[in-house]
């Protein structure tokens, strides 16, 4: 395969997440202290491009298994609106690779002046924001030089995973992350084709359901700025709402299932669907099913999410190269983007 930095950064995913299971020392009980002696009532995100994508997928997992309501708060609300909110409750997390974006640094003062306890996920030991918020939670990701993001990804989702299972009594949370990163590497001689997918085809669908759409959102992000494809992301709930009139033969349509009760019911909602095209192609770890992407279960439901992006980026990389395209210089793209 041709020379790639975005390329050599996303096949580093299992080694550093190895690595993190060993080195990370970030300070998740003080924060579990906080939401289970019910100071939190609920969670603020903020954050923009990749880092949203992971936001959204905290917006499930705080819900689902430490009933906190989580809102990802639009920056402009508090830069632009000026608006005033009563943060006293809050737990206000802001997540940037780069730690650098003014509007993101603006929000995280004001969050903390309106009464947030304020956390600062990012991979920027240097970011002006971790002396200033309240609690800085590194991704140990290496440094990231490639304008589209990979491995900061999925060190947020592990980031977030691993504050989550601390907050609920979860000691063997590393020996599960280091096993995680084994069963990556014994995988990693399967790679997934890039031949089977039409390039001439840029419109489509990625299906999902639960945390699957979280990650469908980051996968359509990787679609637009690397390939130059249209391939929105949808809940498999609600596609069915009026977007299911867009499909027709030869759009393609993208299918991620995962192992939780949502990602289980994605095969079902969309049955229908699959009678309007004739490129669906499924991303699953279940071996009855008949998938072009298959990626193996860690049988920890919320780390198979790591492992199927530690799939999807090279894919997704080689995918573009194939097009024609140079994944390590996105059309228009700039690694840290100002919007403030």
């Amino acid at each position: 395969m041709v020379n790639s930095l975005v390329l050599d950064e996303a096949l580093s995913i299992p080694n550093i997440i190895d690595d993190f299971s060993q080195v990370d020392k970030n300070p998740y009980e003080n924060i579990s202290k906080l939401i289970n002696q019910k100071k939190i009532k609920y969670v603020v995100t903020i954050a923009r491009g990749t880092s949203d994508c992971a936001a959204l997928y905290s917006s499930y997992m705080f819900a689902k298994h430490l009933g906190l309501p989580t809102y990802s708060l639009p920056p402009s609300i508090i830069t632009l609106e000026q608006s005033k909110f009563d943060f006293s409750e809050a737990l206000v997390i802001v997540i940037s690779q780069s730690g650098k974006s003014a509007d993101l640094v603006e929000c995280e003062r004001k969050s903390r002046l309106m009464g947030a306890n304020t956390v600062i996920i990012t991979n920027n030991v240097e970011s002006p924001i971790i002396n200033e918020a309240n609690y800085f939670l590194n991704m140990f990701a290496g440094d990231e030089k490639s304008v589209a993001a990979t491995k900061t990804f999925t060190q947020t989702l592990l980031v977030l995973i691993k504050l989550v299972f601390v907050c609920l009594g979860k000691k063997n949370i590393n020996d599960d992350i280091k096993k995680m990163s084994e069963i990556i590497v014994n995988d990693s001689g399967n790679e997934w084709n890039t031949d089977i997918i039409d390039k001439s085809i840029n419109t489509g669908f990625i299906i999902g359901r639960g945390v699957g759409f979280a990650l469908s959102n980051e996968i359509s992000l990787k679609f637009k700025e690397l390939c130059q494809e249209m391939i929105e992301p949808f809940s498999s709930a609600e596609v069915m709402h009026g977007p299911k009139s867009l499909i027709e033969n030869s759009f393609k349509l993208f299918l991620l299932g995962m192992n939780d009760k949502s990602g289980q019911t994605v095969n079902n909602d969309v049955h229908e669907l699959k009678n309007y095209t004739n490129l669906i192609y499924e991303m699953s770890s279940n071996e009855n099913v008949k998938s072009n992407f298959f990626y193996p279960s860690n049988k920890i439901l919320e780390l198979d999410s790591v492992i199927l992006m530690s799939k999807f980026y090279p894919w997704i990389i080689g995918y573009t190269i194939k097009k024609g395209l140079n994944p390590d210089k996105p059309r228009y793209l700039t690694k840290v983007t100002q919007t403030f």
